[in-house]
């Protein structure tokens, strides 16, 4: 906010104009380094959900043999996709470095996002238009509306590469000369192996050569695109129904939905449980989709009158139809039956990188639009650099304890593991795990994994097993201060009303908490103690993010019966190095 303070001063102080080429490029490369800071410090080497399945394919093709067998794993169908570009990614991991490491994987998955970033720089280059105009660009992209995408193994090195394959065949298909036109080729074929939706790569590449007349490459580009969708569906292939009903059943409210998904970069990361009254960032998402559903048009419409089509305008044109019918095709696969503002269990947040980005061309191509007219484009500018600052600042204060909340359940993973074959971050119910809660095969894969050096889970867990932790770290006589526990009525991402459980400590406590202990005759269940967030008013005031409460919460369900002691863990890694437990001589009955 300084700097972007500091920059506008430099159109009014001609004293100031020497520092605004610095002040500008200290903009860009600000939200850009702040974000990969972010994940650098709360992504660690632990797979989750989806992660396992990926792993299971790796160890499946170090251990294959048969050019058959292989291509079989290597292509494998997940849902309606084919995660080939995933898997080789992992396999030049384990060539280089031995094994497969998360926190490596997601940080990789992530610098695509540079790749986009760069695309559009040079859309701005292209069409000569200052480079200060650029600058509200890496806020829209680098922040953590999408921080489920930016922290998950599979989806850092499924969706942003995705989009930037997608991108980039666009870019190449936009360029008149044969050499790009191959290199679209490519990058189509990396697409559709990256995710299902991948396939829009050649219906789009197909509308732009048909446009630009280029009928010979044209017939050559479908050719291509017959023999690797015919592949892509008669190789080891099983079609999948989504049994979620159809789009035309009901018109309105899937039209609605549409818009919301294109908008759906103003998703706040706040619950949503279903609700007869309208969510108002859920308004703003829908209003925002027809605004991009406008500039789209407005591009279109540029195209038509415009006598000279450099390849940018056939780019930008791509991009927009790449990223809109990739949230058509989600509303086909999940049409709603609903107002999208009721809530409830509507969006992942992993889908909020599609939103990002689409509006980040949106933006792009507005400024394009009206670059001819100075003082539209200079309060476009202004308008958009305010609100891209905001939504950058909104995602991180909301959405920074929900990747620390993250990193903990899955810092747990481990003595969950070991103590009683289950994991803290996957599922709904205490004794969940990955592949559908089979008896035996994540048991297995887990073993196969640790064995082979493609897995490290054990090496995470830095705790005394469960029936010594508290006889190994009780500090007797000492006791914990009490808790604020509250206890309310709460809806699940399924939209089914749930006990739900916070555990809350009083300011300033001494030691810090760690865990949350849970102790009954047969379980001894550790939650992560996670520092709550100051208000707005709080953090400007203090200028501190975390406040001097802990809390956890969690639903019922996420916990097994019984009568349990609640204590506190401090100390670890995390504090002094030893670890030490303190009754809080309260209890409860989870039944």
């Amino acid at each position: 906010m300084v700097l972007a303070l500091l920059f506008g001063l430099t159109f009014l102080s001609k004293s100031l104009q020497k520092f605004r080429d610095f002040l500008g490029l200290g903009l860009i490369i600000v939200p850009v380094g702040y974000f990969y800071i972010i994940l650098s410090a709360h992504v660690i080497n632990v797979p989750y959900e989806d992660d396992y399945n990926l792993l299971e394919t790796i160890y499946n093709l170090k251990n294959g043999s048969g050019f058959t067998n292989t291509a079989k794993i290597l292509f494998e169908q997940v849902n309606q996709h084919r995660f080939a570009f995933e898997r080789i990614v992992m396999l030049i991991m384990v060539f280089f470095t031995g094994t497969v490491d998360i926190k490596l994987q997601v940080m990789l998955g992530n610098l695509f996002m540079l790749g986009i970033l760069y695309l559009f720089f040079l859309t701005f280059k292209k069409e000569k238009v200052s480079w200060y105009y650029f600058i509200p660009v890496p806020y829209i992209l680098f922040n953590l509306v999408y921080f489920e995408n930016a922290i998950w193994g599979i989806a850092a090195i499924q969706n942003t590469p995705l989009l930037f394959f997608a991108m980039l065949t666009v870019y190449f298909i936009g360029k008149p000369d044969k050499r790009s036109w191959i290199f679209a080729v490519l990058a189509a074929i990396v697409t559709m192996f990256i995710s299902g939706s991948g396939m829009l790569t050649w219906i789009i590449g197909g509308v732009i050569l048909l446009f630009q007349k280029r009928y010979k490459l044209l017939a050559q580009w479908i050719g291509i695109a017959i023999v690797f969708i015919l592949f892509y569906f008669l190789f080891d292939y099983q079609f999948v129904s989504t049994g979620h009903g159809k789009v035309w059943e009901h018109p309105i409210f899937n039209l609605i939905f549409i818009f919301g998904f294109w908008g759906n970069a103003l998703y706040l990361d706040i619950p949503h449980p279903l609700t007869p009254v309208f969510y108002k960032d859920m308004v703003l998402c829908v209003f925002l989709g027809m605004g991009i559903f406008a500039v789209f048009l407005g591009w279109i419409t540029r195209m038509f009158l415009n006598k000279n089509m450099p390849w940018t305008n056939w780019f930008l044109l791509g991009a927009f139809m790449f990223l809109m019918g990739t949230g058509a095709m989600f509303i086909v696969s999940r049409p709603s039956g609903n107002f999208l503002m009721y809530g409830g269990n509507i969006f992942s947040r992993r889908y909020m990188i599609f939103g990002v980005v689409l509006l980040a061309i949106a933006y792009v191509g507005l400024i394009l639009i009206v670059k001819n007219y100075k003082n539209i484009s200079l309060s476009v500018f202004v308008l958009s650099l305010v609100g891209c600052l905001a939504l950058n600042f909104v995602s991180y204060f909301y959405s920074i304890r929900s990747v620390r909340e993250q990193h903990e359940k899955l810092s747990l993973d481990a003595y969950y593991w070991k103590n009683y074959n289950t994991l803290l971050s996957v599922g709904f119910n205490y004794g969940d795990k990955p592949f559908w809660n089979h008896p035996t095969k994540m048991k297995n894969l887990i073993n196969n994994l640790e064995k082979q050096g493609l897995l490290h889970l054990y090496e995470t867990d830095k705790l005394p097993p469960a029936n010594r932790l508290i006889q190994e770290t009780e500090k007797v006589d000492e006791y914990a201060p009490k808790l604020n526990i509250q206890l309310s009525i709460r809806n699940n991402d399924d939209n089914m009303p749930i006990r739900y459980i916070k555990f809350e400590t009083k300011k300033r406590m001494h030691p810090k908490p760690a865990y949350f202990v849970l102790v009954s005759d047969q379980y001894t269940n550790l939650l992560p103690a996670i520092p709550v967030p100051n208000s707005l008013s709080d953090f400007l005031k203090k200028r501190t993010y975390y406040g001097e409460k802990y809390s956890y919460s969690f639903y019922k369900r996420k916990v097994p019966k019984g009568k349990f002691d609640i204590w506190i863990l401090s100390g670890g890694e995390k504090d002094s190095g030893k670890w030490e437990s303190r009754y809080t001589r309260e209890k409860i009955f989870i039944f």
